[in-house]
Parts: structure tokens; sequence; C-alpha cells
């Protein structure tokens, strides 16, 4: 990179000016980058600090991967400047393309057969382990898989967001998918409650009505009014507005009551302690919990409940590098509409992070650069 946003711990981020732009590897690409997202990964990285539960606070750069100095960001959309020597015709310079973020170590069984975020050793993950999109350029160290040309019609500062937000939630859509059919076969309908209305739960409501069947009703719940009207208008059948004064039996009745009793699914976008555990008790017998949020904490399951009540609990990882072929192919086709977009210069980055940190980004912060 020429310039690029550099994160210290909890440090106002400083701009870097480099001499040069790095040469491609010789199997890889460097991509000019034109959009980049801000994600609450980036938070965390900046923070330097996941909540475990507990009080147990990781710091992310006690781990071998992440070191500082580093320039965040994973949502990355560009134009391809330079291409290795053993990169083949996939792409050629000139080419508008999204980066999928989630490399690993490119060698194990997992990231062989395609499930690259699922691996531990994540020496090549860009904007965490590699310098990423909070810059003016970046080094992606492979073609296939890694970098996908924007589908026609796609805006970039559209498409840019799918490696992360886009595929995490289409993913989490699909994991389930299976159930919601099955009920929709047993009894003619389904229900699904998605927790969170900020940017992710608009891409969420959005998939869960193209990938599901129309018999499922949508429910989204959120602490904001505010976030609950883009809800409705992303074309959730209906919204629960859980007020911040309520207690969690006070909470669970009125969500109950408003819906007609639980969920065959739940999807928790937020991930911290009480919004997991009130998705496990708002789930269907033989229903299933989706947890993507990285909020943090932990939630204590009754495991004569889980057990008898046959009750699912999934983690979801983003996605695997054919979801975001997928996700990208859907999102042009059937023209879904991305959450309210906010637009940073690249001096402006802490700017975003902080906002992001404090709940103040109507939908999704993009750095334009």
């Amino acid at each position: 990179m020429k310039r690029a946003e550099i994160c210290e711990a909890l440090a106002p981020l400083k701009i870097v000016d480099y001499p040069e732009v790095p040469p491609p590897p010789p199997k890889g690409v460097v991509v000019k980058i034109t959009y980049s997202g801000v994600c609450h990964s980036d938070v965390h990285i900046w923070e330097d600090e996941m909540d475990m539960g507990d009080g147990v606070k990781m710091k992310l750069t006690a781990g071998k991967f992440i070191k500082f100095p580093l320039a965040p960001g994973h949502e990355i959309a560009g134009i391809i400047e330079a291409v290795g020597s053993e990169a083949g015709s996939e792409v050629k310079v000139g080419d508008a393309v999204v980066v999928y973020p989630w490399l690993a170590c490119l060698q194990c069984d997992l990231c062989t057969h395609g499930q690259p975020n699922l691996c531990l050793n994540a020496v090549e993950r860009i904007g965490a382990a590699k310098h990423g999109g909070f810059a003016t350029h970046v080094v992606v160290p492979i073609t296939s898989g890694a970098v996908v040309k924007i589908p026609k019609g796609l805006a970039p500062e559209v498409a840019c967001m799918v490696p992360c937000s886009g595929i995490t939630t289409y993913n989490a859509v699909l994991k389930t998918k299976e159930r919601v059919t099955e009920m929709v076969r047993m009894k003619g309908n389904a229900k699904l409650l998605i927790i969170g209305a900020g940017g992710l739960g608009m891409w969420c409501i959005q998939f869960a009505k193209a990938l599901l069947p129309p018999e499922t009703k949508v429910f989204s719940a959120d602490i904001s009014e505010e976030k609950l009207q883009m809800a409705k208008e992303a074309n959730a059948d209906d919204t629960i507005l859980w007020s911040k004064d309520a207690n969690e039996q006070e909470i669970l009745a009125q969500t109950m009551q408003r819906s007609g009793g639980v969920f065959d699914a739940v999807i928790d976008l937020v991930g911290a302690g009480a919004t997991s555990q009130r998705a496990f008790n708002l789930t269907e017998r033989g229903g299933i919990q989706v947890n993507v949020g990285l909020f943090g904490g932990n939630m204590k399951i009754p495991l004569i409940v889980l057990a008898l009540h046959t009750k699912c609990v999934q983690g979801v990882c983003v996605g695997a590098p054919h979801h975001l072929e997928d996700c990208l192919k859907l999102v042009a086709e059937k023209k879904l509409k991305p959450p309210p977009l906010e637009f940073f210069t690249l001096d402006q980055a802490t700017e975003a992070l902080t906002r992001l940190k404090e709940g103040t980004m109507k939908g999704r912060g993009i750095l334009k650069l």
C-alpha cells in the first residue's frame, strides 16, 4: 500500500505513507482499493480485546497471528492493479473485484477443501494477520477463491460488504433452512426471529425472504425503534421492541405474545450473553439457534433441556469462498437493498470505528478511497 491507516490498540489510527506499492505475489494480485467496509471485528482488533465470558478478556495480540502495527479492514472492493506471474488467467489488470479475506494457511485439509474460514492457522488472513482494507492497496496472496469479479449491475460500495456481513448472514440463514423447511412441511408455516436490526440485520432479513419457504414469518427484534423501522423497510413481517427497562421474563412474555409462541429458528446477530440466552429460551423444541455476533460473554445451557427439547445451537464463522460467489450473484440478481451507508475518508477511519463502537452508526460505515 502507498498509504494506510495503521492500528495500535485503542489509540487513534495513524496514516502511514509507504514509498511504493508492494509487488504481487507469484500466485496473487495487488488490488487498488475503492471501498472498504467498517465492521465490528475491526473494533475488536482496534481494542485488542474480546470478551470470553466470566470476566475473561482475551488480548488478540497475545496470539501468534495478530500483531500491531496493522491496517485493519476485511470488507474490500477494488480494481486489480497488478497480477503475479503464476496467477493464471482468472482475473486481469483492470477487473473490478471483491476480496475474500478469510484466508488461512492455504495448505491444510480445511483450506484445500474450500473452508479456510474454519482453519485455525490464520497466517494469511487479510485485515488481521496481514494488512487489510484501511489502505490504498491490498496484497492478496492467491487468486483462486480469494478475488471474485463484481457482477454486472452491482455497485462496488455494496459489493464490498458481501465478503463479511453478506456471507455471514447468508450462511446463517442457510443453517436454519433445513429446520424451517421441515416445519413448513409438517404444519404449513414457520417462524424465524432475527435478533439485531442494524447493518447485519438488514442483510439477514432479505436473505431469509429470498432463501426460506414463503410460509416463513420473519420477525426482527432490537432495542432501537429507529433500527426496527429499517427492518420493516427491509420487509420483515413483524418487529419487536425490546425495552431496556424491562426484565427478562417481561421481554420473553412480550416476545411470545407478539409472535404467538416460540420460534422454529433464531439468529442472534448480537452475540452477547443476554441475547444468546434469550435466543435459547425462545427456540422451539427441535428448533435451531444460530449465533453470529461477537459482542462477547457466555450463556448457560441446561443440559437436560438441551437433550429433552432436542435443540440445536449452531455457530457461524462468516462463510466459505463458494458462499461469496453465490451471495454476490443473489444480491445482484434479486437487487437486494443494502443497509443505509455512511461514507468516510481514509483519514476518518478512527471516527468510523468510534461511531460503530458507540452504536451511533445507523447502518454500515464505508471507507471511500
